[in-house]
């Protein structure tokens, strides 16, 4: 959290979604884990360090509450479009569930909490009805056997995020991390704008028109799904292999800086169009006769694509404040 609050100002995104990141990945590693035993994923706190608002924010807040604390717990549909998770029937249920009065307590105490040793560890504790310690690299799909062989009456797995890491991401079956990946990739892609109104006005100002992108806002989007479980055959080979430690994403921002962002992903898996990165690569909606100035900016960028904004700063690196490239 520190080099990242470092990095970014506090008006920038791209410190929500640098953050972000490493919770979407634990939310779908437990859900992954909740698959694997058929239980329900019980999520965990979420947290937002820059507010979800349909207009203008000032250093990441609504204007109208200057002195909001950052970060803060937020509900699901902050980071989650939650009907696509009920479209699709997920089992889950709220972080606070555990704590509900009415949660029986067979349930609380009919607990596994389930470790993972680190990797080159060879001694392992040895299992109790209420905790077990398993190899690093374990397939998801032997927890709920080893679970069940400590405590056959087992209601709650409780188990930390250090240690979930450990664990190779593997269903079973090629076919059933395919199946999981085509959801997760859907219910954990959201398509949500953060205006920061310190990168406002157009390239040097002038007046609003969301058509030209030479005027359009520069809002940065989210959020993209994490990187999905491995799909070859015996992942978890050679003591986890690529199904433990995965490449994962930095963060889960789609389009940096662009009035709209036309990427998404539909029910099936599928993607609607690329990640754009500015608004002079085009957007849906932007008006025809700026093409021809914006494709001529374009051949003249390295790559044929505008530069990666840096989200530390205003602008677009390379331009000038009338937004025309000078390299």
């Amino acid at each position: 959290m520190e080099a990242v609050y470092a990095r970014f100002p506090e008006w920038s995104p791209q410190r929500h979604m640098f953050m972000d990141a490493p919770q979407r990945q634990a939310i779908r590693d437990l859900l992954g884990l909740a698959t694997a035993m058929d239980g329900i994923m019980v999520l965990p706190k979420l947290w937002c360090h820059c507010d979800r608002y349909w207009g203008f924010l000032r250093n990441c807040r609504f204007p109208q509450v200057p002195h909001m604390s950052l970060p803060f717990g937020c509900p699901q549909d902050a980071l989650f479009e939650t009907p696509r998770w009920n479209n699709k029937n997920v089992r889950f249920r709220e972080h606070t569930f555990l704590s509900n009065p009415h949660v029986p307590s067979s349930l609380l105490e009919n607990k596994v909490t389930v470790s993972v040793a680190a990797r080159g560890q060879t001694q392992l504790q040895p299992p109790t009805p209420h905790a077990i310690q398993l190899p690093y690299g374990t397939p998801l799909s032997h927890v709920k056997e080893a679970v069940f062989a400590a405590n056959p009456r087992v209601r709650l797995v409780e188990i930390s995020n250090k240690h979930l890491r450990r664990l190779c991401r593997w269903l079973g079956s090629r076919q059933r991390n395919v199946e999981f990946n085509t959801l997760t990739r859907y219910i954990l892609t959201e398509s949500s704008r953060y205006c920061p109104t310190e990168d406002h006005g157009g390239y040097g100002g002038g007046s609003f028109d969301w058509q030209n992108p030479f005027t359009a806002y520069n809002c940065t989007w989210g959020f993209h799904h994490p990187v999905p479980f491995p799909e070859t055959d015996e992942p978890c080979s050679g003591g986890g292999g690529g199904g433990v430690e995965l490449a994962e994403r930095s963060n889960s921002t789609t389009c940096p800086r662009q009035m709209l962002c036309d990427y998404n992903i539909l029910p099936d898996g599928s993607m609607t169009k690329p990640i754009t990165w500015c608004n002079i690569e085009g957007y849906n909606g932007m008006d025809t006769k700026w093409l021809p100035l914006t494709r001529a900016m374009l051949r003249r960028m390295p790559g044929g694509r505008c530069p990666y904004p840096p989200g530390d700063k205003p602008g677009l690196p390379g331009c000038d404040r009338n937004g025309h490239y000078v390299g």
